[in-house]
């Protein structure tokens, strides 16, 4: 079940990400405790101190929390999927990178005129036509986003849907490397749009993700508007002194 070889993983972290991904199956479900210590111990044949990492690492980022006294457990807090804002990586490699299954429910591709916000970010008119990615994304059969992508026409991206595992792998095979990037989260209510994208209720809270990103030279290369179902997604953000 683990890898053990010398360039793997550490043990700690592969144990997080099985236990993490029992979780979001419900397999382990919020309310219950997940098996003890000692019972994680047997079934992964590892030492104590590493499966306390692991379950410190998912009690940190919110999906556990250990009770206190004797015989209490570790009881499942949710099973949201937690997004580390550290790095400038697209959804699908980080999704990727904690071993979750990721696919397009709905998928588009086209070219339509900018708008006077979007326009605004590229320095362009309102009139001009810009490239638009729309995009419904599922993780282990459950939705989880909607996305609205735009880029500028001239970095002339292909409208066959059947390239976008990516935008951001698209970008790279059309050496466009982004620089910077800078995102605005917030709360919002799910419009009509957003409720049958994410087969959510009309007004229910959603996460917001406005994202503006720029190549190494300056340029302005994408401006995407993410909506997030709450109740399965949710920011790790990480500080340091």
């Amino acid at each position: 079940m683990l890898q053990r070889q010398k360039d793997a993983k550490p043990l700690y972290l592969q144990i997080k990400d099985i236990v993490r991904q029992k979780i979001i199956n419900n397999e382990y479900s919020i309310g219950t405790t997940i098996p003890s210590e000692n019972e994680l111990e047997e079934m992964f044949g590892v030492s104590r101190m590493t499966i306390r990492q692991a379950i410190t690492e998912l009690v940190n980022e919110g999906l556990l929390r250990k009770e206190r006294g004797r015989g209490k457990g570790t009881i499942v807090l949710s099973n949201a999927i937690a997004d580390r804002l550290t790095t400038i990586k697209s959804f699908t490699q980080k999704m990727q990178e904690q071993g979750f299954i990721l696919k397009n429910k709905e998928i588009a591709a086209m070219l339509v005129p900018a708008g006077e916000s979007v326009a605004s970010v590229f320095g362009i008119d309102a009139a001009d036509e810009v490239f638009c990615l729309t995009r419904t994304r599922m993780v282990n059969d459950d939705i989880i986003l909607y996305s609205v992508s735009f880029v500028p026409r001239t970095l002339s991206l292909p409208t066959d849907v059947s390239l976008y595992d990516s935008l951001y792998h698209q970008f790279s095979k059309q050496n466009i490397t982004i620089g910077h990037a800078e995102e605005f989260i917030e709360a919002t209510l799910a419009d009509e749009i957003i409720s049958e994208k994410l087969e959510i209720p009309l007004g229910a809270a959603v996460l917001k993700r406005t994202r503006t990103s720029k190549d190494t030279s300056g340029q302005y290369i994408e401006y995407t508007e993410t909506y997030y179902r709450s109740d399965k997604y949710k920011y790790v953000v990480e500080l340091t002194q």
